[in-house]
């Protein structure tokens, strides 16, 4: 029974790294926001990022 259960739990963590390995390295996070303001406000606003 011990043996059963401890192949179990290897073939779990082997396919979860087979799985793993199958993603991309890399990943990209975005955010978006709506701004009810004219364009010319907001660029003024967002054009020197030190104010």
């Amino acid at each position: 029974m011990l043996k059963i259960i401890a192949i179990a739990v290897v073939t779990i963590i082997a396919g979860t790294l087979i799985f793993a390995a199958t993603k991309p390295n890399t990943f990209r996070v975005e955010r978006s926001m709506s701004i009810n303001a004219s364009a010319e406000k907001v660029f003024a606003l967002i054009n020197d990022f030190k104010r």
